[in-house]
């Protein structure tokens, strides 16, 4: 009885001190040198968005290069210009043209020039380390395995 509980405990433990995994983006703006179609990773150090998507804003203006930003999905829902243009799918690895909100035209919905870019598979995938695998989960899989295993043998 008392390795059944040693085992709870420990579990009980784990859960509590196991935080969350969370994504890590880019965030930078094509106005800043080094973030582009390919970002310098060395100059734009991850940054912690939590359980949402890495976002990549590509806007093209005829005549010009286009502008690029990259952040947190939460962060741009923060401004209504990307809260009302971004497109209601996002999925990993989707790129969609902008949501076009015009009341006088409502056949046309999408807004080429701006095209948003979702992921959230690896840690800077809005340019790319591997998320990692939970070490709590992994001890808490192998003690009760371990545990099995003792009672059987």
């Amino acid at each position: 009885m008392g390795t059944v509980a040693f085992v709870f405990l420990a579990s009980l433990l784990i859960a509590i001190l196991h935080h969350g995994e969370a994504i890590m983006c880019h965030r930078c703006y094509s106005a800043m040198g080094g973030c582009s179609d390919h970002v310098v990773w060395r100059m734009y150090p991850w940054r912690e968005c939590g359980d949402e998507f890495c976002v990549k804003v590509i806007e093209k203006v005829p005549g010009e290069e286009p502008r690029y930003l990259r952040d947190c999905e939460h962060n741009l829902l923060k401004s209504a210009r990307h809260r009302l243009r971004m497109p209601v799918l996002r999925r990993h690895g989707y790129c969609l043209p902008a949501r076009k909100n015009d009341p006088f035209n409502p056949l046309d919905s999408t807004d080429s020039r701006f095209t948003y870019c979702f992921c959230n598979d690896w840690n800077g995938c809005n340019t790319a380390a591997d998320k990692r695998v939970s070490v709590s989960l992994l001890g808490l899989i192998s003690g009760l395995v371990s545990l099995m295993m003792w009672r059987i043998l």
